[in-house]
């Protein structure tokens, strides 16, 4: 915990002098679901009267901020401490791949500093495909965690495999391995069968290889699954042929998604693949592999959609006036901290003066219920005083211990 405590604060040392040192004010901010418009202060040091390259620097160090602010809304601390070093090499060193527009709004000099404030149009989806790219997670608190039930039938295969069965060493088949690897890139997270604890409600299920809806949710409730999805695949040798040795194969899958709260399907899928080779597994292997990822991208979407749409229905828009935040560290691990709250679908500061932020958050519940979460919340360095709560906004200082 004092390691983990230590690695926290050098992040946002890292991260407030490698990216926000250059940052005066965060003027405001706003998006839609592609983009975000971002209004920040970058600063450049005149050395030998050279203005030209101090203006450059505060336009250079302007867009660093205006990328990383974009980061910081779509990665939780944790994340980016763990992925700080990539960050800075796919992300912040190459701002023009992920800043479609600038324009310089005004300029001046004081003193050796040169400071520019610059409104810059970020790419909210070229961030999220170059962080897939990379295997890192986006998002991923907006999005249920799956349980897999997947039986899988290869040619050689008498029967269908399945995790759950007798002798438990079969783990994970190549339909699921390829169906994780898609919905992993769209920001869903997967338990791992392997940490799990076989226990007493597993005897019962160990000859059914097609699981029952109540028995899937059943398990996936005490595994601690939002969502399991259960189906069935199947390689088959097809008919098609290359000479003596080429061969076609044909991989299946049926898959459905039930939520485990209320056992209701929400998603469900058929899908059929081709592969050719000369030999029997290898072929069955890549028809299987080929359907699982058209399943997994195909489910992903729509239990994506499903999930959002429910989540909004019951998600309110509260406005947090933060004062105190002149201490611009204690400022960053606050936001960190709401972030990891649940319920908090999203957050964006809209506003930022001396010493005073203005936060728009979408919360599932309301202002009282976000008071009573950031009561529990320990800050270490700093306290919060709640001073003011209505129903559609609280008001907040940051307090030094």
């Amino acid at each position: 915990m004092y390691f983990f405590s230590l690695i926290k604060k050098s992040f946002l040392m890292v991260f407030i002098l490698a990216v926000a040192v250059n940052l005066s004010a965060i003027v405001s901010a706003e998006e839609d679901a592609s983009e975000k418009i971002i209004k920040v202060i970058g600063t450049g040091t005149i050395y030998g009267g050279n203005v030209a390259k101090a203006r450059d620097l505060a336009i250079k160090n302007s867009l660093v901020s205006a990328v990383a602010l974009t980061v910081a809304d779509l990665l939780p601390l944790e994340s980016m401490i763990q992925s700080f070093k990539i960050l800075n090499e796919i992300l912040y060193d190459n701002t023009s791949d992920f800043v479609k527009y600038y324009k310089v709004l005004t300029e001046s000099a004081s003193g050796n500093k040169y400071r520019v404030l610059v409104q810059a149009t970020v790419s909210i989806d070229a961030i999220k495909e170059e962080l897939i790219s990379v295997n890192i997670k986006v998002c991923k608190k907006t999005l249920p965690k799956i349980l897999f039930f997947i039986a899988e039938q290869n040619i050689i295969d008498i029967s269908p495999r399945y995790w759950w069965s007798k002798d438990l060493t079969f783990v994970k088949g190549y339909t699921e391995i390829a169906m994780t690897e898609k919905m992993l890139k769209n920001g869903f997270s997967a338990i791992d069968q392997k940490s799990l604890v076989i226990n007493e409600e597993f005897e019962t299920l160990k000859d059914k290889a097609d699981l029952s809806n109540q028995d899937a949710v059943s398990l996936g409730a005490i595994l601690q699954a939002d969502v399991v999805i259960v189906g069935n695949s199947k390689a088959y040798i097809a008919p098609n042929t290359m000479g003596e040795d080429i061969k076609s194969f044909k991989g299946t899958i049926l898959a459905r998604a039930l939520r485990t709260d209320t056992g209701e399907e929400i998603a469900s899928t058929t899908q059929t693949a081709v592969s050719v080779n000369k030999d029997n597994i290898a072929g069955g292997r890549d028809a299987l592999s080929n359907a699982g990822y058209l399943a997994g991208s195909d489910l992903a979407s729509q239990i994506a959609r499903e999930w959002h749409e429910k989540v909004k229905k019951s998600i309110a828009t509260l406005v947090i006036i933060v004062e105190g935040t002149r201490a611009l560290s204690n400022f960053v691990i606050f936001r960190a901290e709401l972030d990891e709250i649940p319920g908090i679908d999203s957050q964006q500061t809209s506003e930022m003066k001396a010493d005073e932020a203005t936060i728009v958050v979408n919360f599932q519940g309301n202002a009282k219920e976000l008071a009573d979460a950031l009561m529990l919340k320990n800050f270490e360095s700093f306290g919060i005083n709640i001073y003011e709560i209505s129903k559609s906004h609280l008001r907040i200082r940051l307090v030094s211990s």
